[in-house]
């Protein structure tokens, strides 16, 4: 896979974001693929995903963008969806001009925090009448922080080793912060869940039902395809179940395991069926 071109944009916030685009050679369609990585909002890296996966998207036909957004707790829930709002209309602006791309259909993909970014945005589009997708791709994602796991402490979480405070702040920068490896920001999410306090990082005092969708507003949505573990130990399996009922036109691929990214292991091929099963999908319904 050749390197991405690297396009740049500087919010009125004066935050500078990033966009990588990998090119379709192939059986072009003609469609983007807009991605935004997990993490919790906490941590993450815009170009997270596999090689292996954004060949599967570039040897089908589809371009393939991947976009920054800020990170909590540095920025809260209101500075991350603006963002995020910004660099994607930044692309749906400037698609012919600056991307020198006809792809004005557009297909918005996230894993888990990057999905519940899509949902999101998604429903400003509807609401602002702009150009919205013309599919959505959830994998093990969700649509709304007042969810009681997410706000309570977590049993999984709390068999690991607790993060003493003095690491997290080591960690939790005085400027906003956009680029954040695993490795260097997931204590800052183990923390919050062995605590509780995930949505605190995430809202700060405001109710995390203003950052949820309801169900009538996702009545309104385009086509999901939808992909989650049962046993899923961050973000409940039932929330996939009650998206694929609520979203017109949808499908839920399920994995049978207790794990949550359960495409991050290239070994398991549960990650490769999924992303063929997506791409056969995208084909019958857009």
């Amino acid at each position: 896979m050749n390197e991405p071109e690297v396009f740049s944009l500087i919010t009125e916030e004066n935050i500078k974001l990033y966009a990588n685009l990998h090119r379709a050679k192939i059986n072009r369609k003609n469609v983007t693929i807009i991605y935004f990585h997990g993490g919790g909002l906490l941590y993450g890296v815009r170009d997270d995903l596999p090689e292996l996966y954004i060949n599967t998207f570039l040897n089908s036909g589809y371009d393939f963008l991947a976009l920054d957004y800020p990170l909590a707790p540095e920025s809260k829930m209101d500075q991350i969806l603006k963002s995020g709002s910004d660099i994607l209309c930044f692309y749906l602006q400037n698609t012919d001009s600056m991307f020198k791309l006809k792809n004005h259909k557009y297909v918005l993909f996230g894993r888990s925090a990057g999905a519940y970014l899509c949902f999101m945005l998604c429903d400003r589009l509807i609401k602002s009448q702009a150009l919205a997708p013309a599919a959505i791709i959830s994998l093990y994602g969700y649509t709304k922080l007042n969810e009681a796991q997410f706000n309570t402490p977590s049993k999984h979480y709390k068999k690991l080793a607790s993060i003493p405070n003095e690491s997290i702040d080591k960690i939790i920068s005085d400027s906003p912060v956009t680029y954040g490896p695993m490795d260097s920001r997931f204590s800052l999410y183990i923390q919050a869940r062995q605590e509780g306090t995930w949505t605190k990082y995430l809202c700060g005092p405001e109710d995390p039902s203003k950052y949820s969708l309801t169900d009538e507003t996702l009545k309104s949505f385009p086509p999901a395809i939808l992909a989650a573990a049962t046993l899923d130990p961050d973000v409940p399996y039932r929330m996939s179940k009650c998206l694929l009922k609520l979203i017109p036109n949808s499908h839920l691929i399920t994995i049978y395991r207790e794990v949550h990214d359960f495409d991050r292991d290239l070994n398991d091929e549960s990650g490769r069926l999924t992303y063929e099963e997506i791409i056969e999908w995208l084909e019958a319904t857009i």
